[in-house]
C-alpha cells in the first residue's frame, strides 16, 4: 500500500461505533467535573460560572452545583471578590506527573489544530481500548465534532489498522479470536498490516462518504494513532499529501518537544 496506490477494499458497514452515553459506567457528574478541569487547562484563566457553564453548554444550576461541589472537595478554589474560579494547589502533584508521564503530551492539541488547518479534515487522536479505538481528542473544522470518548472498531477502521501495526501477529490473531472473526480473514488482516508496517500509514472508508488516513505516533506513554478523516474525493485523490501533512506537523512537534 503505497502512496498513491489503490487501497485495500473493506466493508464500510464492518466498523462498529460506541458511544459514551452508550456506556453504563459513564458518570455524567465525574465526566463533568474532568471536563471542568480540563476547560482551564485550555484557558488557563480564573473563570466565572456563567463562563464556565457556557463554555460546556451546562445548564446554570448544574453548572453551580457542581462547582459547588468542585469547591468541597478541594479541587477548585473560588474568589468571592471577583465571583471565579480557579484549581486548587491540591491538583499540581497529579499535573506534574502528568507531564511526566506524557512527554510532549501538552502539545498534542496545537499538534491536531495544526494538521486540521493544514488539510480542512477532522483530526483525531485515538488508543487502544479493548477492541475500539477510543477517541483522546480531536480537532474539526465548523459544523463536525466527534465525541471525545467516541470508539471506532479496532478492526475496520483505518485507525485501528494503523494501531495493529504496531504490536506483533500473535496479539492480532488473539485480538481477532476475541472480536469472534471468521479465521479465514487473518491471513487478509496480517496481509494488510504488513503493508502499513511497511508504508507507515494506513488508509480506509469512514462512514459512507468519508476516508480516513492514519498515522502510529509514538513517544506517548501509551501507543496513540493521529489520524484524519474527510471528504472522500479530497482525501483519498491526495493519500501522499496529507500523510505528508501529518508526518510534517508531527516531526515539528517533536522538534518543539525536545527543545522545551
Amino acid at each position: 500500500m503505497t502512496p498513491g496506490s489503490p487501497s485495500p477494499p473493506r466493508n464500510r458497514g464492518a466498523v462498529r461505533l460506541r458511544r459514551p452515553s452508550e456506556r453504563r459506567s459513564l458518570s455524567r457528574s465525574a465526566t463533568r467535573a474532568l471536563d471542568v478541569l480540563e476547560l482551564f487547562g485550555e484557558i488557563r484563566l480564573p473563570l466565572r460560572a456563567v463562563e464556565i457553564a457556557r463554555r460546556l453548554s451546562l445548564h446554570p444550576s448544574t453548572a453551580n452545583q457542581l462547582l459547588k461541589t468542585m469547591v468541597d472537595s478541594g479541587h477548585l478554589l473560588f474568589d468571592a471578590r471577583a465571583k471565579s474560579y480557579l484549581p486548587s494547589p491540591r491538583l499540581g502533584e497529579f499535573a506534574r506527573w502528568l507531564a511526566l508521564s506524557w512527554p510532549g503530551g501538552a502539545g498534542l492539541r496545537p499538534l491536531l489544530r495544526e494538521i486540521q488547518q493544514a488539510t480542512g479534515a477532522v483530526v483525531t487522536i485515538t488508543t487502544a481500548n479493548d477492541l475500539f479505538m477510543q477517541v483522546i481528542d480531536h480537532a474539526c473544522p465548523p459544523g463536525r465534532d466527534p465525541e471525545r470518548g467516541l470508539g471506532v472498531s479496532v478492526f475496520g477502521s483505518a485507525i485501528g489498522s494503523a494501531w495493529l501495526s504496531t504490536i506483533d501477529d500473535a496479539e492480532i490473531a488473539r485480538l481477532a479470536d476475541r472480536a469472534r472473526l471468521p479465521a479465514d480473514r487473518l491471513p487478509r488482516i496480517l496481509a494488510d498490516v504488513a503493508a502499513i508496517r511497511r508504508d507507515g500509514f494506513a488508509e480506509g472508508p469512514s462512514g459512507d462518504v468519508y476516508w480516513s488516513v492514519a498515522v502510529p505516533l509514538s513517544g506517548l506513554q501509551v501507543p496513540a494513532v493521529l489520524g484524519l478523516a474527510g471528504d472522500e474525493a479530497t482525501v483519498r485523490d491526495d493519500v501522499p499529501g496529507h500523510v505528508a501533512a501529518i508526518r510534517a506537523a508531527i516531526d515539528r512537534w517533536r522538534r518543539a518537544g525536545a527543545r522545551s
